[in-house]
């Protein structure tokens, strides 16, 4: 069966934003974030966020307000959500890039939703019913994978395949190191025991290959990348013939047919990744360190019949979308977007996922806003200089107001690459910075 996702416990306040009630708000999240299992360090991190957030709102307009704070629980990770009437945050100051203006004699408002915005891993805007909702999320402390191989033990031909338990799971990701150091992998795996414990709370899955002796010959793992779409990675062997890896995936294919999933990605191939099990959406660049700019594939598996869905484009991707999914045999309504001098936020929100050790950062947009392009370009310029090589922008294509940032990207550099189906809301297209360095 495929893993089940384990229900998150959740505690809930509701107060009125005003200063006089800052230690209740801060008291409920860093006893909630301690309850939840985040250590002090974390806690006190995921405390000082709420606590500006909170004293940003009680000196603005939101003063009086009423304000719903949840926080909710995880193996791995613990976020605080605030949900608000209206949006009354600077939403530019959460931006990756932002720098606020200083002066000698006043601080500027909006420094505390950079403090916030920086001591915190995750965060995610959303209007929902009417409600603005803000979710700051802080994962749990993990020691980093060592970064030297692991000597596997030889195994005989695998003849066993099952579930392994959290020990076999950690060999199985430490095992990775020793077959390719420099290969690109989801970042998390850096870190192990965030990766069991995901498991154990139902967002990953995995598989390995077992010889009679107990030694691990092999596996692979997976985790629903949406509703629809499964993601996986490996097959990883460890000296075994190439028919452990269709073993492997013939399992996985088995599991997943008992589950609502509609298809099967592999971002991530491996040299033992068998021919004949997927087919391949297109490719990007990954910058080698010998400066060659090899191409990866993408590839998917159809798992059942797609039904269609609908498709938000710009008029400038209209034909290069309308061509990939007539090559792919994607039933897709493709509706293009139109501008009726609506009123547009003064600035746009990305969030940044870094995985440093491929050198890879992946946008996502979470707000629009008229600064697109000089922020887009204000990102490339800053991750360039830190040394990430490859920048990808992730536009869903399920959210209409996504496709607004079709112009910006497009003169910042980025170029459409590949469409994920059902990787998000709707699918997903992948931009890739193929323009060279910014001025």
């Amino acid at each position: 069966m495929e893993p089940q996702v384990a229900k998150i416990p959740a505690t809930r306040l509701a107060i009125s934003i005003n200063r006089c009630f800052l230690p209740l708000c801060t008291g409920f999240v860093e006893q909630s974030a301690r309850a939840f299992g985040l250590g002090d360090s974390e806690a006190l991190s995921l405390t000082l966020a709420a606590e500006e957030i909170f004293n940003y709102l009680a000196d603005g307009p939101a003063c009086g307000q009423n304000l719903d704070i949840e926080c909710l629980g995880n193996t791995f990770q613990v976020a605080t959500v605030f949900t608000l009437p209206t949006n009354t945050l600077n939403l530019r100051a959460f931006n990756f890039t932002f720098r606020p203006a200083l002066n000698e004699d006043q601080l500027p408002a909006d420094l505390g939703l950079l403090i916030a915005s920086r001591t915190v891993d995750h965060l995610q805007f959303d209007l929902k019913a009417g409600k603005f909702r803000l979710t700051l999320s802080k994962d749990k402390a993990y020691p980093a994978l060592e970064h030297k191989p692991l000597l596997m033990p030889r195994a005989e031909p695998a003849v066993t395949f099952r579930r392994p338990d959290p020990a076999e799971l950690l060999l199985l990701l430490n095992g990775l190191m020793g077959l390719s150091p420099g290969r690109r992998l989801p970042p998390e795996f850096a870190q192990p025991g965030k990766v069991v414990d995901m498991a154990g709370a139902g967002l990953y899955g995995a598989l390995i290959a077992v010889d009679p002796a107990g030694r691990l010959g092999g596996g692979l793992l997976w985790h629903r990348l949406s509703d629809q779409m499964v993601e996986c990675f490996g097959p990883y062997l460890f000296g075994q013939p190439a028919a452990t890896a269709r073993s492997l995936l013939d399992h996985l294919l088995g599991v997943l047919a008992k589950t609502p999933a509609v298809g099967l990605l592999n971002r991530y191939p491996t040299p033992d990744l068998p021919s004949g099990y997927f087919e391949v959406l297109g490719a990007w660049g990954h910058h080698a360190r010998d400066g060659s700019l090899p191409e990866i594939p993408v590839h998917y598996r159809s798992l059942e019949e797609d039904t269609g869905a609908v498709a938000w484009t710009h008029p400038a991707l209209r034909a290069f979308i309308a061509k990939e999914y007539e090559r792919l045999a994607f039933a897709r309504d493709l509706i293009t977007l139109s501008a009726a001098g609506e009123r547009i936020s003064p600035y746009s929100v990305l969030t940044t996922e870094f995985n440093r050790p491929a050198g890879v950062v992946t946008l996502r947009p979470i707000w629009w806003g008229e600064d697109a392009e000089c922020n887009l370009r204000e990102h490339v310029r800053v991750l360039r200089q830190e040394g990430l090589r490859d920048l990808f922008f992730e536009q869903d294509l399920g959210r209409s107001w996504q496709s607004h940032f079709t112009p910006a990207l497009l003169a910042a550099g980025f170029s459409p690459m590949v469409i994920l189906p059902h990787g998000g809301h709707g699918d997903l297209l992948m931009f890739e910075h193929r323009g060279g360095d910014l001025p």
